[in-house]
C-alpha cells in the first residue's frame, strides 16, 4: 500500500509539472517575446552630434514602423516590431529581408539595414542634402552663367 500511495504522488506530481510545461509553452508562442528589432548606435547630423529631441521615424517601404526621439545627444535607440497577422492594423517587419530606412528631422539617414530580431548595433550618419564641388573648372564655369 506505501508503494502504491508513492507511486500516486510522483503520477500527480509529473502531471502537474506537465501543465504547468504545457502553459508556460502556450504563454510563450502567443506572445511574440524577443521578436522586435532594436537598433541603437551614434546618430551625426552635418558632422556634428545630432541634438536632444530630434525625431526619429523608422519607414519599410512607405509604412512608418515605429517613431522616437533623440533622449541622449549623439545617440538613439529605435525598438521596431515585429508585425503581428492577427492585428491587421499594426505596423511592423515581416522578415529579415525587410529593409529599414530612419529619417531624422525628415531628413534621409545612412546606412539603410535590414531588420533582425535582437539588438544591433548601426551608426547613422545624415549628410548635407547641399553637396557643391569647388574644383576649379566648376569655379570658372560658374563665373560665365
Amino acid at each position: 500500500m506505501v508503494a502504491g500511495s508513492l507511486f500516486m504522488k510522483y503520477v500527480k506530481s509529473l502531471f502537474v509539472s506537465f501543465v504547468i510545461i504545457a502553459c508556460v509553452i502556450a504563454i510563450l508562442s502567443a506572445s511574440p517575446l524577443g521578436t522586435d528589432c532594436e537598433v541603437y548606435g551614434s546618430l551625426k547630423v552635418d558632422g556634428s552630434l545630432c541634438v536632444v529631441g530630434s525625431e526619429l521615424v523608422a519607414v519599410i517601404g512607405i509604412d512608418e514602423v515605429a517613431r522616437t526621439t533623440v533622449k541622449q545627444a549623439g545617440s538613439y535607440s529605435l525598438v521596431i516590431p515585429m508585425f503581428d497577422p492577427r492585428k491587421p492594423d499594426s505596423k511592423g517587419y515581416k522578415s529579415e529581408n525587410d529593409i529599414i530606412t530612419v529619417y531624422v528631422d525628415g531628413r534621409k539617414a545612412v546606412p539603410a539595414f535590414n531588420a533582425r530580431a535582437g539588438k544591433t548595433k548601426v551608426d547613422l550618419i545624415v549628410k548635407s542634402t547641399l553637396e557643391v564641388k569647388q574644383t576649379t573648372w566648376g569655379k570658372i564655369k560658374a563665373l560665365f552663367k
